[in-house]
């Protein structure tokens, strides 16, 4: 039989344990550090999306928002220009963004009359009928123009302190290098742990700390791509409804943002708290089916807690994973409770 390790010996293992995470994580993040610029591009796409989609609705059908931002900064230079100088520039873009850029700057100046005014005033401002139409279709689809809605209004890059900048690049470092390393942080965490544990408690340790990676990636997967872009359109537009312009500063977005991405990858580790004690024998099929709508409620409960936003449509997307998890482990249970039998029946 080994002999125990006397407690100052364990204490000098877990030191060496931490400064090896601690150096994976330091040169990790190190490395997110070289690509902080593209760990921002990444920071910005769900932001991004809010005014993409919401511009697409006031927009008619064929036009892209690239095509109406481009047209919006051509309409802004248009009026400072005489005839001449209008018509070279707008000689450098193709026919449907010159006929958008007019259109524009049409509707940039029918704003300035009353609405009763505003049509008279597009069909005799127009150079030609298409120009009028178009512009006539803009202002019936409400395609946005003005501060406080659109790209222009989503100041999503403010930084509002000198160092802001560098301490965000270093909480996107810190971020990146988390998720990159958590496999070996864990290895190494494992190193320290596994030593004291029976031979199938080692494997089933292994095992759950594997499946519960995965299931954290795909939490944070689903959240980033999925509820954050629906999140941040309703607090978006709820703003523009009451009248209060979005300028969003970058670390609150980041704070808002983290916390709600890491929410959904913790509610998607429920196999791994529930699935070792399926294995143990604690939890049965038996008595996870007979409880399943104590658990349903259990589970519309903490979406109602954990949900960012009060509609009953994002507290469904937080608990529907949640719940199609649950039966997951069902089903494990199920599994678990056939192969007992079996053995069981092998035996006899």
């Amino acid at each position: 039989m080994d002999e125990e390790k006397p407690f100052l010996d364990h204490l000098d293992d877990l030191r060496k344990v931490l400064m090896r995470m601690a150096l994976t994580l330091a040169i990790t993040m190190l490395l997110c550090f070289q690509f902080a610029p593209a760990l921002m591009d990444i920071l910005r796409y769900p932001a991004d999306q809010v005014w993409t989609r919401y511009e697409t609705s006031h927009l008619p059908g064929g036009i892209t928002v690239d095509d109406w931002t481009r047209a919006k900064q051509l309409s802004g230079a248009l009026p400072e220009l005489e005839a001449k100088g209008r018509r070279a520039l707008l000689q450098q873009e193709p026919e449907q963004i010159r006929h958008l850029a007019q259109a524009a700057a049409i509707l940039r100046a029918s704003g300035l009359l009353p609405e009763n005014r505003r049509d008279a005033y597009i069909r005799e401002a127009a150079e030609t009928p298409a120009i009028a139409e178009l512009a006539a279709t803009l202002k019936n689809e409400g395609a946005i123009l003005r501060n406080g809605s659109g790209h222009d209004s989503l100041k999503l890059m403010g930084a509002f302190q000198p160092g802001e900048a560098f301490m965000l690049s270093l909480k996107m470092s810190f971020y990146g290098g988390l998720v990159i390393s958590f496999p070996l942080l864990m290895f190494f965490l494992l190193q320290f742990i596994v030593p004291g544990l029976l031979d199938h408690e080692r494997r089933l340790v292994y095992k759950s700390i594997a499946f519960g990676f995965g299931l954290f990636l795909a939490g944070c997967t689903f959240a980033y791509f999925v509820v954050l872009p629906r999140v941040l359109s309703f607090f978006y537009e709820y703003s523009i409804g009451m009248g209060i312009e979005n300028d969003w500063r970058i670390g609150y977005y980041l704070a808002f943002a983290t916390k709600l991405v890491f929410m959904f990858g913790i509610t998607f580790e429920l196999p791994v708290l529930v699935i070792p004690f399926v294995k143990l024998g604690i939890l049965t099929y038996e008595l996870m089916s007979r409880t399943r709508t104590y658990a349903i409620a259990a589970i519309l409960i903490l979406a109602l807690i954990l949900a960012p936003t009060p509609d009953p449509a994002t507290m469904l997307i937080m608990a529907l994973p949640m719940y199609l998890l649950y039966e997951f482990c069902i089903f494990c249970a199920w599994l678990e409770r056939n192969k007992r039998m079996k053995q069981l029946d092998s035996e006899l």
